[in-house]
């Protein structure tokens, strides 16, 4: 039996802006992309932006790319719609008087709307009526047995826009997959007590139909410690969730990142993944590092069947695999210090090469530190936007702490604890920056470029006490294996258009990975 919800969105989801089209990427490619060309206004403005700050707010998406949103209108009123099927074979379709994944409030009201749904070959299948609606401008609305590549035409009464005038506005959505997301962890190599460490989530979009809002979470030992909400991934995309968090006590710790729908959850019809694993922490009062570099490709192998039959022997069967590949690239080192650093770091150094070619260069001199009141750290810390890393030296309990990372993917949203620590924000802010410029965009955030056998990482930094160096230098080997897999799985209904007929619905996935990856560690100063 079908059924229907009606929600708003909540809040905090973003809105579509003007900005859709600001790049065109492809997030697995080596492969150079060309991006749309911006108004010189708007291109003007948001360069003065990255300049000044380095970060965009989440209700800016980097780029839009999956199947484009329904559109109609009628006078002055408008109407948005968007139909994906989730792993249940559910159908959540969404309407607006708005903009869709908008924090705005949607204008006026939809009291009436009538859904006419069509096979992938034209025919119609049932009509819906739905009177007397509540809820507002945002209407949600459930329907099961509705196969891919059918469509909904919605014809939807509108009020409060155009005066005492009810408007009449008509879309058309196509039905595609739900957006399916899948999430990597990235534990740093070294930890300590009382100092600030960078968690990482890579967050995979493998549907390839549409991207989606989801919310980022980091929990330690099973409580929730550090957030992102409102992210957005692309359809086919791969951004980073960076969180920060001070560890309070020595040993294993359990750590997980979680992604989901969000409050939008039951109108997005998200498909939600996480990854977990155990991080040892020490007391502190050694010198310590771990570096490693990681290439990795995702390919995801989806399968959907379904069969629906009548009493009267008619019937359909489907059946389709996919498969998609989402690539990422990474390094990170990550260490402590025996003794409290003196700032500000009368200068530091840091240079990046493999295959014989040189990524980074760079010094600073007469880094100052600034403190996180709801921590304590004290941190010096350098964001290279334009290059998608972090690099920061932190003062806690007992000693210091280090850490060099280059982030994976298009984007890398910082968290509530990031924000704090890094950005100089307080509260819950939420932004993200850019891996690379995204005014001479290419493919994967400009993060993917050729490995050689080994990447040579060079890092050092002086204070009043002396001066501390590092050269770790990571030698890559392939690895190739199975991540995981969902067995094939049905979901039997008895849908109204069918008569008394029944529809089944089956989907199964393989996550596999491959690529290159190695790490090094050393204990002391080199």
């Amino acid at each position: 039996m079908f059924r229907n919800a009606f929600r708003r969105f909540p809040s905090h989801l973003s809105p579509a802006a003007a900005l859709l089209a600001l790049l065109a990427t492809a997030a697995c490619s080596d492969t150079p992309v060309t991006p749309a060309p911006l108004p010189a206004a708007t291109a003007l403005r948001l360069a003065k932006s990255n300049a000044a700050s380095g970060l965009m707010p989440n209700a800016v998406k980097y780029h839009d790319g999956g199947a484009p949103h329904a559109t109609g209108r009628s006078g002055s009123a408008t109407l948005e719609g968007r139909a994906v099927v989730d792993a249940h074979g559910v159908t959540h379709l969404v309407i607006t008087t708005g903009a869709l994944d908008s924090s705005t409030p949607a204008p006026g009201e939809i009291v009436k709307a009538q859904l006419k749904v069509f096979s992938a070959d034209g025919k119609l299948l049932f009509i819906e009526n739905h009177n007397r609606l509540t809820g507002g401008g945002v209407q949600t609305f459930l329907l099961e047995g509705l196969p891919l590549g059918s469509s909904i035409q919605v014809q939807a009464n509108v009020r409060g826009i155009d005066g005492n005038r009810t408007d009449v506005v008509t879309l058309t959505a196509a039905v595609v997959h739900a957006a399916q997301l899948h999430v990597e962890l990235q534990l740093p190599g070294q930890a300590s007590v009382g100092r600030p460490v960078v968690i990482n989530g890579v967050v995979s979009e493998t549907g390839g139909e549409v991207g989606t809002r989801a919310d980022c979470v980091l929990y330690v030992d099973g409580n929730e410690v550090d957030r992102a909400d409102d992210i957005w991934v692309d359809a086919g995309g791969v951004v980073t969730c960076a969180f920060t968090y001070t560890f309070t006590g020595a040993g294993s710790h359990t750590v997980e990142v979680r992604v989901n729908g969000g409050a939008a959850s039951g109108q997005l019809g998200v498909i939600g993944g996480g990854d977990s694993g155990d991080l040892n922490v020490d007391p502190g009062g050694q010198t310590a590092w771990t570096a490693s570099v990681e290439d990795r490709s995702l390919t995801t192998t989806s399968t959907i069947d379904y069969t629906w039959w009548k009493p009267d022997g008619s019937h359909k069967e489907y059946s389709n695999t996919e498969t998609t590949t989402a690539r990422n690239q990474s390094f990170n080192l990550a260490g402590t210090l025996a003794r409290p650093v003196t700032f500000p770091l009368a200068a530091m150094d840091l240079s990046v090469e493999s295959a014989g070619v040189e990524w980074a260069n760079e010094h600073w001199a007469a880094l100052a530190a600034t403190v996180d009141p709801a921590s304590g750290s004290v941190c010096a810390t350098v964001q290279m936007a334009d290059r998608g890393t972090l690099l920061f030296v932190c003062n806690g309990l007992g000693g210091g702490s280090f850490g060099y990372t280059r982030f994976a993917g298009n984007v890398t949203y910082h968290s509530y604890g990031y924000a704090n620590t890094f950005d100089g924000i307080t509260g819950t802010p939420e932004n993200y920056s850019w891996n690379g410029d995204p005014f001479t965009w290419s493919s994967g955030g400009d993060q993917v470029r050729a490995l050689g056998s080994a990447v040579q990482m060079r890092l050092r930094f002086s204070d009043a006490g002396g001066t501390f160096s590092f050269s770790p230098l990571v030698a890559l080997t392939p690895f190739s294996s199975v991540v995981s897999v969902v067995p094939r799985s049905c979901t039997l209904t008895t849908p109204p258009n069918l008569e008394g007929g029944q529809y089944n619905y089956c989907t199964g996935t393989r996550d596999d990975e491959s690529g290159w990856r190695g790490s090094a560690s050393s204990q002391g100063s080199l």
